[in-house]
């Protein structure tokens, strides 16, 4: 195998420039750059083994992207895919690399009472986290509360999240290594898309969540233990409903939520099907995500019921899907491939800067937008409720399921 040495003797020129010719630094002559290119390609010279590059800089060149949920199911929810798709545009665009690392989901073996949880880390469910060769960490939507941080606080590499932990969560856990957060207008949205249904004359709602916590109810859940979530953006976007809900004069009893437990259509479908069977169903629904409300569709006409004639059906992501689906869905859109590219750029010029970039940037907040299409229109005679019920809100009974609407 030919090395470095044979190139410069091959070239008639030191080690050194062969050196700098490779890796683009120190002052060649063109010619002699020429010469060595050459050289280097005619007695098939590689360059420089990339592991003992990076022990030299302390760089990688590749930065990890960390998902909250496994790869294949992440593969399959169109918000996760625009988003990586707006990390991969940027991250190519500057010659560095991408590892998806996934977090094992907190309520299953990172349970600190679980044996997996005794476990050094090095053999435990984290194991990747904590050796994945990596400049620094793009965290998507990962529970404030998530072993996994502690990890990478361990580590001590650069740090940015998107939609969760928080701006103030991140620079508590992580303090200079916090390389800054990126979101969307996750309250507003929401206020838009609860804002609509009260125009068009609702007064009751069901809201499908997918995970509020590291142990889903998946069923019925208080207002309270909603807005305890670990998750900044499901607290952002139940905040938005609720406030546009309370400033239009009725109650938080008018809406109730119910927890999923995932983000996927069958989870939204599996959810809502009690309710929407009830004597009295839900005259609308607020979905958490796109792919739930699609499976709340599914729900509705399982019941018999249609979308939107007896029940109206909001999403929040604007996935492709959303403009083609039957009927077209009204969602909140926001910018995927654009908070990509933001939280792609922002982590790889905090990394470019080192430490003289450290905890200085603001949190990025890019704008939603409310998009109505076919799947939401006022309510019928049958089932206009009177905004004022307590018994729907099934904080800690089957009582949610009943229809009090």
């Amino acid at each position: 195998m030919a090395t470095l040495k044979d190139v410069a003797r091959a070239a008639g020129v030191s080690a050194m420039t062969v050196s700098n010719v490779l890796n683009g630094t120190g002052r060649v002559s063109p010619e002699v750059r020429a010469r060595v290119a050459h050289v280097a390609k005619d007695i098939g010279y590689a360059g420089p083994d990339p592991a003992a590059a990076s022990l030299r800089t302390g760089r990688t060149g590749t930065l990890g992207v960390v998902l909250p949920l496994p790869l294949d199911a992440a593969f399959a929810d169109p918000s996760v895919t625009g988003l990586l798709r707006g990390v991969a545009q940027e991250f190519q665009s500057r010659d560095t690399g991408m590892t998806l690392l996934a977090l094992p989901p907190a309520h299953g073996p990172l349970d600190r009472t679980a044996p997996a949880a005794l476990l050094p880390v090095r053999e435990g469910p984290l194991a990747a986290l904590e050796r994945a060769v990596v400049d620094a960490v793009l965290l998507y939507s990962v529970e404030a509360d998530h072993p996994g941080l502690d990890v990478l606080v361990s580590r001590g590499i650069p740090v940015l999240a998107v939609d969760s932990p928080d701006e103030r969560t991140g620079r508590e856990r992580f303090g200079r290594s916090w390389a800054g957060f990126v979101t969307v207008e996750d309250r507003e949205g929401a206020s838009r898309a609860a804002g609509h249904l009260l125009e068009l004359g609702h007064t009751e709602a069901l809201i499908v969540v997918d995970r509020l916590g590291p142990q889903p109810r998946l069923g019925p859940v208080s207002w309270v233990q909603a807005l305890a979530t670990t998750s900044a953006i499901l607290h952002e976007r139940l905040t938005g409903y609720r406030s546009a809900w309370l400033a239009a004069g009725f109650t938080e009893e008018s809406l109730t939520i119910v927890e999923a437990g995932d983000t996927t259509a069958e989870a939204g479908r599996e959810a809502a099907t009690p309710y929407l069977t009830a004597d009295r169903p839900p005259t609308a629904v607020l979905a958490i995500g796109d792919l739930l409300a699609l499976g709340v569709c599914g729900a509705v006409r399982d019941a018999g019921l249609r979308v939107p004639e007896d029940v109206s059906v909001v999403g929040f992501d604007d996935i492709p899907y959303a403009s083609v689906a039957d009927p077209a869905l009204t969602t909140v859109q926001q910018p995927l491939v654009d908070k990509g590219l933001a939280a792609a750029r922002r982590l790889l010029d905090h990394v470019a800067a080192g430490e003289a970039g450290e905890g200085t940037a603001d949190p990025v907040q890019l704008p939603t937008s409310l998009v109505v299409r076919a799947s939401t229109a006022a309510p019928t005679a049958r089932g206009k409720g009177t905004g004022t019920t307590t018994g729907a809100t099934g904080a800690t009974g089957a009582t949610g399921a009943t229809g009090a609407w």
